[in-house]
């Protein structure tokens, strides 16, 4: 039986909406205030709550604001009720706040109750998907698992029977077990992409101090031999340190791997990175001069499995996805700004404070 929590300073009104909600077959419970609402929806986690927007202790915005940065609620769907409230620009004032929807009193009760099942089919879909999903990414993270040892032993111990018969082996025997080698060599790489893929979940769970000058200083040093050879200069503005999920660095890492990966012929790789640090966000930005992203792919580059090129430029199509999901489950969005022969610009932003550490952690100030 699901739960609602009807939130209403006026007791007559609380009481008629208790009602009818119980014989529609809903476990309700009732608070007067916003604090009396916080604790009930933090002890309880009712499925929904009805949210009043006159209370007599903080208003119905700022009990939804609340909710939504708290991590044990914040997902409740929560739906504004209110009699005076009912200009357009506190309607949008009340969805900004963070709730689901808005209705107006007086509510039919029909309407009330259709209201609530249509949000309880939303939540049931929903968690549906969620379950799926973590099934997915539970079977990926066991194959690409399980696979890595035997490719390392194929890889391994064909690399040393090869070396083993040496001048016995013909050409075409060369050939094949070359051919064998490089085959499980992508496989293994493909495997360790997808590997990274299935473990990146809620990357809130390691937030904390994220210092990008020092991160960017790891990214050049792991990357030393690779930028060596291509002869790639990296350049940045100052830098800040930011509240994020160590799982960042691996996207500094794979748009700037691209960015070498991806150059053009005879021009040398020249990759800027900057930061916008305005509102509530970091917007940064990596730029490069490469053989850039024809417009049409601007959304599929971001896709699992994605590429559009052929063998000559090696990868898996993973990486890019794998850092799609890493910005969105900082809260973050990611695009890129691109024209053939022109370079590319990834574009990406990530919440000053995450949604679930809001109030507690102080974001680090601006870069000068």
């Amino acid at each position: 039986m699901e739960s609602i929590l009807n939130v209403d300073d006026y007791t007559p009104g609380r009481y008629a909406r208790t009602k009818v909600l119980q014989q529609a077959g809903f476990t309700v419970r009732e608070a007067a205030t916003g604090k009396e609402a916080l604790q009930q929806a933090i002890e309880h986690q009712p499925s929904i709550i009805l949210l009043d927007v006159n209370l007599p202790d903080m208003t119905g915005f700022e009990v939804c604001k609340l909710i939504r940065k708290d991590p044990k609620i914040f997902g409740t769907t929560v739906v504004h009720i209110s009699a005076t409230n009912v200009q357009s620009h506190q309607v949008v004032e009340g969805l900004d706040c963070g709730a689901d929807s808005y209705l107006v009193e007086p509510v039919d009760p029909m309407v009330l109750i259709a209201t609530v099942k249509a949000f309880l089919r939303a939540r049931q879909a929903e968690e549906a998907l969620r379950r799926s999903n973590e099934e997915l990414e539970r079977f990926a993270y066991r194959v690409a698992h399980d696979l890595r040892e035997p490719l390392r032993t194929i890889i391994t111990h064909t690399q040393l029977i090869s070396r083993d018969l040496g001048p016995q082996l013909s050409a075409s025997s060369a050939k094949g077990f070359s051919f064998v080698i490089d085959a499980a060599t992508r496989m293994q790489s493909f495997m360790e992409g997808l590997l990274q893929y299935a473990q990146v979940t809620h990357a809130d769970e390691q937030i904390g101090p994220f210092d990008c000058e020092r991160m960017l200083a790891r990214i050049t040093a792991d990357l030393k031999a690779t930028i060596s050879a291509s002869g790639a200069q990296i350049t940045h503005d100052p830098l800040p340190e930011i509240v994020a999920d160590p799982g960042l660095e691996q996207v500094f890492t794979n748009i700037i791997s691209n960015a070498i990966k991806y150059r053009r012929e005879s021009v040398k790789p020249e990759i800027h990175i900057s930061v916008q640090g305005g509102g509530a966000g970091w917007i940064f930005s990596i730029r490069d001069n490469g053989i850039g992203i024809n417009p049409l792919h601007k959304v599929d580059i971001f896709r699992m499995f994605h590429r559009m090129h052929g063998r000559e430029i090696p990868g898996s199509g993973i990486g890019l996805a794998l850092t799609k999901k890493i910005i969105e489950a900082h809260g973050g969005t990611i695009w890129v700004e691109s024209e053939p022969g022109r370079g590319a610009t990834f574009y990406f932003r990530v919440p000053k404070i995450p949604v679930k550490l809001a109030g507690e952690i102080t974001p680090p100030s601006s870069p000068q």
